[in-house]
C-alpha cells in the first residue's frame, strides 16, 4: 500500500472560524440557519477601524461559497502534483478572448445577487475548490461571466480572499510588485485550470485520490482528480532533475471553420514540438456537471 498524503483543505477558514464558532453557540441549527445568522451578524457589524464595505463583500462572498460546499454543490479538484499548480499559474492568457467565449458559451446559467445594488442578474458561473498535496490551505474560486463577456473572480486562500476581473489582470499583469505578481498567478490559475480540463479530459477521473490520508470528505461533493499530462511535460527522464519540468506554451480555442469538428475545442499549443504520449486515465462521466451541460438552464 503506498503512502498516504495530506490534501489541503479549501475553506478551511470558514469551517473553523465562522461556522466553527457559531455551532458552539447554536448547536440545534442547521447549516442553512447557521449560514443565515452569519451572514446578517456580518452584514449588520459596524465596520472595523481596518474595515471597508468591499473587504466586507470578500467576507460574505466566501461565506457563500461555504455554503455550496456543504450542501454539495462545490466542485473539489485534487491535483496529484503541485507542480501542476504551479505550471496553470505561470502559464499565460495568450488567447484569453478566446477562452473567455468558450467559458460563457459552455458554462451553467444561475441568477446571482449583487451584494450592495440588491440586484440580481443571470451570469455564467464556474465554481470549485482546489486541493494540493502536503499544503494547508486550498483554494477556493467563484468565476462569474457577465453578458459583455467580463470576467469576474473571487478567490479565497486561508484567511484571505481577493476579487479581480479580466480588465484588472491586464493591468497588475505588467507589474512586478508582490501584491501584483500573486494576483495575477491566481488569475491564470482559475481561469488555466478550466481550460486544463477540457483539454486534457483522460487526465481528469471521478472521485478523490487513493493516497487520501483523510476519508471523511463530504459525501455529497463532486470530486475530481487531475493528473499532469505528458502532452506538457518536457525533459521527464533527465538523469538531473527529479522535479516534473512543463513546457512553455498557453491554451487557445480552434475557432476556425479550418479545423471541421474540432471548431471550439480548447487546445494547448507549445512553443516547439516534441514527441510525447499522453497518459491515459479514466474519464469522468460526470465532468458535464462542471460545465452544466448536462442541465443547462
Amino acid at each position: 500500500m503506498g503512502k498516504k498524503i495530506y490534501y489541503s483543505k479549501p475553506l478551511k477558514y470558514f469551517w473553523h472560524h465562522y461556522y466553527g464558532t457559531q455551532k458552539k453557540f447554536t448547536p440545534d441549527f442547521t447549516n442553512d440557519q447557521i449560514f443565515t445568522v452569519l451572514r446578517r451578524n456580518i452584514l449588520n457589524a459596524p465596520l472595523g477601524l481596518s474595515e471597508t464595505p468591499q473587504s466586507r463583500g470578500l467576507i460574505i462572498s466566501g461565506l457563500e461559497l461555504w455554503r455550496d460546499d456543504y450542501m454539495g454543490e462545490l466542485l473539489h479538484i485534487f491535483f496529484l502534483d503541485r507542480e501542476l499548480r504551479d505550471f496553470l499559474e505561470k502559464t499565460p492568457l495568450s488567447d484569453i478572448e478566446g477562452i473567455k467565449k468558450f467559458l460563457y458559451e459552455n458554462g451553467k446559467k444561475r441568477e446571482i445577487l449583487h451584494l450592495y445594488s440588491n440586484e440580481k442578474r443571470e451570469t455564467v458561473v464556474y465554481k470549485f475548490a482546489l486541493h494540493l498535496p502536503y499544503e494547508a490551505d486550498g483554494y477556493a474560486f467563484s468565476l462569474s461571466i457577465e453578458d459583455d463577456g467580463g470576467v469576474d473572480l473571487y478567490f479565497a486562500l486561508g484567511e484571505n480572499g481577493g476579487r479581480m476581473s479580466d480588465r484588472f489582470y491586464a493591468d497588475v499583469n505588467k507589474k512586478n510588485d508582490a501584491i501584483s505578481l500573486t494576483q495575477a498567478k491566481v488569475f491564470r490559475l482559475a481561469i488555466n485550470t478550466i481550460a486544463y480540463m477540457k483539454c486534457f479530459p483522460d487526465c481528469v477521473s471521478n472521485g478523490v485520490p487513493q493516497n487520501l490520508l483523510e476519508k471523511n470528505e463530504n459525501k455529497l461533493a463532486k470530486n475530481f482528480t487531475f493528473q499532469s499530462s505528458e502532452k506538457i511535460k518536457e525533459n521527464q527522464n533527465s538523469p538531473l532533475s527529479k522535479i516534473p519540468h512543463f513546457r512553455k506554451g498557453h491554451f487557445r480555442v480552434l475557432h476556425s471553420d479550418y479545423f471541421a469538428n474540432k471548431k471550439g475545442e480548447v487546445i494547448f499549443v507549445t512553443e516547439t514540438m516534441v514527441k510525447g504520449n499522453a497518459k491515459t486515465v479514466s474519464t469522468s462521466s460526470e465532468i458535464d456537471k462542471f460545465t452544466g451541460n448536462s442541465d443547462k438552464n
